[in-house]
């Protein structure tokens, strides 16, 4: 196995959530682009077989190029592909896009976020809370 090999698999959901959602955007302004599947070769976010399967459907259109390219990344790029992608779209010089891939991930954590009450960091947490039900008490163990 190739070192690139081990860190393939699905990105990770919010990654996935991102790239899903702006499926079509990212179709129609990465259609002028060949340099972006090459770029992304280079970062081990998609491997030979990617690499053929997408050529293959390039042939047919260019759209079905792209989106088994975005597909490829977001089924087997890896965990943590998102920020490599970002890289491949500034260097291949579609700033506008990873700006508004970043800035909607940034959107869906501050939205997942809302109503979270963080804790204050200075605050001592007991190791365990006594939460009281109707019919028994639970104890819940918190990990520091």
């Amino acid at each position: 196995m190739r070192a690139n090999e081990r860190n393939r698999g699905p990105m990770n959901d919010l990654d996935y959530y991102v790239i899903q959602k702006n499926m079509e955007y990212l179709c129609v302004q990465l259609r002028t682009s060949d340099v972006i599947i090459s770029n992304m070769f280079s970062e081990h976010i998609l491997n030979s077989e990617d690499k053929e399967k997408i050529e293959k459907k390039m042939k047919k259109t260019k759209r079905k190029g792209i989106e088994t390219t975005l597909t490829c990344l977001m089924e087997s790029g890896g965990v943590n592909a998102f920020d490599p992608f970002i890289k491949c779209l500034y260097e291949s010089g579609f700033d506008h896009v990873a700006e508004k891939l970043k800035l909607d991930r940034k959107e869906r954590i501050d939205t997942m976020n809302i109503g979270k009450v963080l804790p204050d960091p200075n605050t001592e947490i007991p190791s365990t809370h006594r939460l009281q039900g109707k019919a028994e008490t639970t104890e819940i163990k918190l990990l520091k």
